[in-house]
């Protein structure tokens, strides 16, 4: 993809054919009715664009410690993405963004700089690799006690991620 993202139309035909781009528009798909069940109503006009940037910037909160404004960086990245069809990899727009949750400017330009952001994707799909996932949205949940994490990947009912928090929940209480 482009650095300029595509139609995410044209990126729904490639990937997963002509139906799912059909469906796209579709008020009543399961994507749109679970979004609305949520609050979200999403861009139709939104390109599909390369997020290694702004998983570059989460990242970079997260190893500051910062575990809290990286989740709320995400909810303000969702919104600007699937709410607002922002491109999410344009670096003015993340720069400005992260600002807001105490980055400065200077550490902005190192996370997204291209070594940064190359270790980063090494690291990232090692994890990930080590624990079978091959899809989006990624979880991966930690039990308190330190045991190992409860990992899955993909677009879940919340009836479904709810199974998976009680699996890892009777894992930490098993040790």
């Amino acid at each position: 993809m482009s650095e300029q993202g595509e139609s995410i139309k044209e990126h729904l035909t490639k990937k997963y054919g002509s139906s799912a781009a059909a469906s796209f528009n579709d008020p009543n798909s399961n994507l749109r009715v679970m979004g609305r069940k949520v609050g979200i109503e999403f861009n139709d006009n939104r390109l599909m664009v390369n997020t290694k940037r702004a998983h570059a910037l989460v990242e970079h909160l997260k190893t500051k410690g910062e575990n809290e404004s990286a989740n709320e960086f995400m909810v303000d990245l969702y919104k600007s993405y699937f709410e607002h069809g922002q491109d999410i990899n344009d670096e003015t727009l993340l720069k400005e963004k992260v600002l807001k949750f105490g980055v400065v400017e200077q550490e902005a330009s190192f996370a997204l700089s291209d070594h940064n952001l190359m270790e980063i994707t090494k690291k990232d799909r090692q994890v990930k690799s080590s624990y079978g996932v091959n899809g989006v949205p990624f979880y991966m949940i930690h039990p308190n006690n330190g045991g190992p994490p409860v990992a899955f990947s993909g677009a879940y009912p919340p009836e479904i991620i709810g199974e998976q928090l009680e699996v890892a929940a009777a894992a930490a209480a098993a040790k």
